[in-house]
């Protein structure tokens, strides 16, 4: 083979092991680029290898990724200008609906003419769920923006449970609904937020006598070391189960806007459980629901409170 030969070889060799070098720096690059991608936070692609195109392409994905940045930026801004104009809308609306059921209430009181006094009812009726709707909007613009910040301390669940059943009693007897609670003078320490725990508590019973028929009963039950002295991680389990009159699905009512399966004879905005869920989890516990297609029932976890060390 002459001289010839041999150095088109060579130089065949050197122009291979050239491109074939190039071509792992530039797949190197390339993992590079998609590592740097997938790094939450990463907002510039660099490209350490000189190629013009590996250039070119990482400019246009920097641009990409500065407009996707930019839109979640304006997102979260509007999204967080909605949740505002919410809260204050709704507690603006919140003093002149009161006023507006005070004065119904006094004219239902008052009146003395049957059908007029059905007339004023049905308007009562009316401003209470326009009242509800209201305070609801207003809880979920705080419970989503996260401003309210749980006071923990320790609370009968016991009482509160007894005393939201005393309180909702006309509502019970209009609807024929009997309320069983065996436990109303046990005495059950969680920590909790007392208004939180309130509130969770009249929404369930709320949409219990919307939905429920005949009987709802509560009980309350502890999970794990039960023995106060020395309990630290134990659970207080309350359980709230009652005949439903329309199908749900267990796995969905805690979902925002969530109404029923049947939702357009549904009153209410599908709020009322999603909320309970937000308090119960700001609370640390957790809420959880079954059915079997003709019952529902709830359930709820929040820690023992733990009895100070004597």
């Amino acid at each position: 083979m002459s001289y010839i030969s041999y150095t088109i070889i060579i130089i065949l060799v050197i122009a291979v092991s050239i491109l074939v070098l190039r071509l792992c720096l530039v797949k190197k690059q390339l993992r590079k680029i998609a590592r740097q991608m997938e790094e939450p936070g990463e907002h510039f692609i660099s490209v350490d290898f000189v190629d013009r195109d590996l250039e070119t392409a990482a400019l246009q994905i920097n641009k990409l990724m500065d407009s996707v940045q930019n839109i979640k930026a304006e997102s979260v801004k509007g999204e967080k200008a909605i949740k505002s104009s919410i809260s204050m809308i709704s507690h603006d609306m919140r003093t002149p609906l009161t006023s507006v059921i005070g004065y119904l209430q006094l004219a239902e009181k008052n009146c003395k003419e049957e059908e007029v006094l059905q007339y004023i009812r049905t308007a009562l009726d009316r401003a209470k769920f326009c009242s509800r709707l209201v305070n609801d909007f207003f809880e979920l613009s705080l419970v989503d923006a996260d401003q309210y910040v749980p006071v923990m301390e320790k609370v009968n669940i016991c009482e509160v449970v007894c005393e939201e059943i005393l309180a909702a009693y006309v509502e019970f007897e209009k609807s024929g609904i009997t309320p069983v609670f065996g436990q109303a003078d046990d005495f059950v320490l969680v920590w909790a937020d007392r208004k939180l725990l309130v509130r969770v508590m009249q929404n369930l019973i709320s949409n219990g006598i919307k939905y429920s028929t005949g009987e709802m009963n509560f009980s309350v039950s502890m999970a794990g070391e039960t023995n106060f002295s020395v309990s630290k991680a134990g659970k207080a389990v309350l359980y709230i189960s009652s005949p439903v009159s329309q199908a749900v699905d267990a796995e969905k009512i805690f979902q925002k806007f969530y109404r029923g399966e049947n939702s357009s004879n549904s009153d209410g905005a599908g709020l009322g459980l999603y909320i309970c869920r937000k308090f119960i989890e700001d609370m640390r516990g957790k809420i959880s629901a079954d059915s079997d297609g003709q019952s529902l029932r709830i359930k709820i976890e929040l820690s023992l409170c733990p009895a100070e060390d004597s």
